[in-house]
């Protein structure tokens, strides 16, 4: 029987402590805004450093009141880790290569902390709170036969085989970016076909489907097989360009599945998965290194500088925001209809960069030239990132970020709700949808285009992933009312492998 099939009736319903505000959080709390108003007050670098700690300390309670939120949100609470890590270098004077500025003792890093505090609270919250009001979700091994369970396996497992070997076999056929030196992003656009370039942006759709097909699997063997073809998955992303974070955000999507299907036992799984994940951070730091080294050619020390510079555009557009656009309230109407109209434009990626959202109201306001070099190295399809909270700020002023905030958070724990129960139906099929509109959200949350979630050609996806989960499912419900004749598994031990 798979790990996951041995979860009990009540086990999507738990996995959660209360969320209420007791001592410890309050303190938290407390801490988080007396932080917050000393680098007000006195900005050092210092009070940055201080609000990551305090954050790593958030994190670590969340964890232990809700730890089935915590790891539904972990993708989160690497991007704003990644934005957290840069500010207080950024405050400390670094270079800011694509904005053209070098940074100075701000506020903006303790201020950062109260907006992903109140993120990432919400959306535990909202999450914790439809989980555990939910009823059971009937896994497939108690409605379907085990062979019909063991080609679904088969097919998700096959599936992956064809897009690492189709990535493979483009990759020998027109070099791979980081063995021939290419950019990612100018590879993508000169040479990629359609195919070729949605098994590389789908990475988190099909991280979370193989892993939620591992986690079912029927035997050791199976399971090991998923293991494989994901780790090979990850390999070939790596020869395509791909770097630190996203290797990082998609490991997290695969662990999801094994970890959420039986909550009472995350502490001892992750304590178990600590020497992989510091094997997969030492791999992509090693790659990552290798890349900014434009392959070996570099120093170490202009490899760490080029580093330094990319750390610092995790943060660099919020620092921004606070040093530029800080007000209580303010209301850009202007702005905010043109981010609606956005959502009928065809391409809307074209209109936002005609009309200057988003990402591309940064570039125009601050470094039209030196994002037009970066332009010409990538391809035309690079921009700035971490855009939703700066952008929120310049268009509605605190009072709108915390709006805005939370609004997110409240739809991403939704969100994940829904993509928890997907992943403990023990149907992988289930998981492309949600896990699709939780890569969109991801866009959203690092580029600020309210396209990405909800525009014409993103629905387009939603519709087609809906209609193959709808096939799938009428295929399971005919398999559920046959007479069940199951086919002969192996026998495997509970736990990971």
């Amino acid at each position: 029987m798979p790990v996951a099939a041995s979860v009990p009736a009540h086990a999507c319903a738990v996995g959660h402590r209360s969320l209420a505000l007791s001592p410890g959080v309050l303190a938290l709390l407390g801490l988080l805004v007396a932080n917050a108003a000393l680098a007000v007050a006195w900005p050092l670098p210092l009070w940055s450093l201080a609000g990551l700690a305090l954050f790593l300390w958030g994190v670590a309670r969340l964890f232990a009141l809700a730890p089935a939120a915590a790891v539904m949100l972990l993708p989160f609470v690497v991007v704003h880790a990644s934005v957290m890590v840069s500010l207080p270098a950024i405050e400390s004077g670094a270079f800011m290569k694509e904005m053209g500025f070098s940074g100075r003792a701000s506020p903006a890093g303790a201020g950062y902390v109260l907006c992903s505090a109140l993120f990432l609270c919400t959306a535990a919250l909202v999450f914790s709170r439809l989980h555990g009001r939910a009823p059971r979700v009937a896994p497939l091994a108690e409605r379907v036969a085990a062979g019909q369970r063991l080609l679904l396996c088969v097919a998700v497992l096959g599936g992956a085989v064809l897009v690492v070997a189709w990535l493979a076999g483009t990759g020998l056929r027109l070099g791979f970016p980081l063995l021939t030196g290419t950019d990612r992003f100018a590879f993508r656009a000169a040479n990629a076909d359609v195919l070729t370039l949605n098994f590389l942006i789908l990475k988190y759709v099909l991280a979370a489907t193989l892993g939620s097909s591992a986690a079912w699997a029927p035997g050791a063997f199976w399971r090991r097989c998923h293991h494989a073809a994901f780790a090979s998955y990850v390999a070939v992303s790596f020869l395509f360009g791909d770097k630190f974070f996203i290797v990082l955000m998609a490991a997290c999507f695969y662990a999801m599945p094994f970890l959420v299907t039986r909550p009472a036992g995350i502490a001892a799984r992750l304590r178990r998965a600590v020497p992989l994940a510091l094997l997969v951070l030492g791999c992509a730091s090693a790659v990552t290194f290798h890349i900014y080294s434009n392959q070996g050619e570099l120093s170490a020390a202009l490899t760490l500088q080029r580093l330094g510079e990319r750390v610092a555009g995790q943060g660099q557009l919020w620092f921004l925001a606070v040093r530029d656009a800080s007000a209580l309230l303010r209301l850009d109407t202007q702005a905010l209809g043109l981010n609606l109209t956005n959502l009928l434009a065809r391409p809307p990626a074209d209109f936002t960069f005609e009309h200057r959202l988003a990402p591309f109201y940064f570039v125009e306001r601050y470094s039209p030239g030196a994002i037009y070099s970066s332009f010409l190295n990538n391809g035309g399809m690079v921009t700035p990132t971490m855009v939703f909270e700066a952008y929120a700020l310049v268009l509605g002023g605190y009072v709108g970020l915390a709006v805005a905030l939370l609004a997110a958070g409240a739809w991403t724990g939704w969100l994940a709700h829904h993509l928890a129960r997907a992943m403990a139906s023990g149907n992988p099929v289930n998981v492309l949808l949600p896990s699709y509109a939780m890569l969109q959200t991801v866009v959203l949350m690092t580029q600020g285009t309210l396209h990405s979630l909800l525009s014409l050609s993103t629905c387009k996806g939603y519709a087609a992933f809906l209609v193959l989960q709808g096939l799938v499912a009428a295929w399971l419900k005919h398999c559920a009312a046959a007479p069940r004749a199951d086919w002969p598994l192996p026998r495997r031990r509970e736990g990971l492998s």
